[in-house]
């Protein structure tokens, strides 16, 4: 039977932190504040919204949130972006994506403040991240991934990853942020043939595809038993009733050494770290 690490356990160790740090905001005169941005009010994006006001609240962090009519022009919207970005009291933006067709994202990817780009949504994070640097923002569930195998005093040296998904929030900068911990990773997608091969020689595998069941025991017949699995994918659950992941948990857990949970695993550090990237913000303000 798999050891499930539980995210509630990894968030606790890095909301100890963000409280001390709070403290030396308020001795400065500082003071966090979250400013989300919603096209609409989409209902997929409810899950993550309460995470939020949950972890926020419990750490004392003000929260605000800007909702714009779903029909509002290119330039309505660069217009409210760029009044959040300039306004002072913020030091993190958050805005929930995919924007709806036809509006883009460009404009404030580009004018983002990098000090508040809490979630690594602007061009200069971006590029910083897939240069190596330490001193960026990296995106919250993607840096979740990373701080479960810290928590676990996992070494990534000379270890081999598997990240099944490819996403610009998710797959790719994952796959940075590993290479840049020394490992060897292998970047499995929907065109990818016969990922049960390369699960083979594994020690970690990231589900991050957004597939509900994507991976199932079957696939790890020849897979190390020491794998540590990672579920990153949020899916409805096949009856509608709550959410599941990507692994096919029954079928998978007896056959590796450690796994997570969808829920209770990666959003909930997720969340935290979102919160650990406004007080930093607040910080270099």
């Amino acid at each position: 039977m798999a050891i499930v690490v539980k995210g509630a356990d990894v968030a606790g160790s890095i909301k100890e932190d963000i409280r001390v740090r709070i403290t030396e905001l308020e001795k400065n005169g500082k003071k966090p504040k979250l400013m989300m941005i919603s096209v609409g009010d989409d209902p997929a994006n409810a899950s993550y919204e309460r995470g939020i006001l949950k972890v926020f609240g419990e750490l004392g962090i003000e929260t605000e949130k800007t909702v714009l009519d779903a029909g509002i022009s290119q330039e309505g919207f660069d217009e409210a972006f760029t009044g959040v970005n300039e306004d002072s009291s913020i030091t993190g933006i958050l805005v929930f994506r995919p924007l709806p067709k036809p509006l883009s994202i460009e404009f404030a990817a580009k004018t983002i403040d990098p000090r508040k780009d809490i979630d690594c949504m602007g061009y200069y994070n971006q590029a910083a991240l897939s240069m190596g640097r330490k001193d960026c923002y990296y995106p919250c569930t993607a840096e979740a991934v990373i701080r479960f195998l810290k928590y676990e005093k996992i070494d990534l040296a000379y270890k081999n990853v598997v990240v099944i998904g490819r996403s610009i929030v998710v797959g790719r900068p994952l796959v940075s942020m590993l290479i840049s911990e020394n490992a060897t990773v292998t970047c499995c997608h929907t065109k990818t043939r016969d990922i049960s091969d390369r699960i083979s020689n594994a020690d970690i595998v990231v589900t991050a595809a957004g597939s509900r069941a994507l991976l199932k025991g079957e696939m790890l017949k020849n897979a190390s038993p020491n794998l540590f699995c990672i579920d990153v994918g949020i899916n409805m659950r096949e009856d509608g009733k709550g959410i599941c992941g990507d692994i096919d948990f029954e079928t998978v857990e007896p056959l590796c050494e450690k796994i997570t949970t969808v829920p209770g695993g990666v959003g909930s550090v997720t969340s935290t770290l979102l919160a650990e990237h406004v007080v930093r913000g607040a910080e270099q303000m």
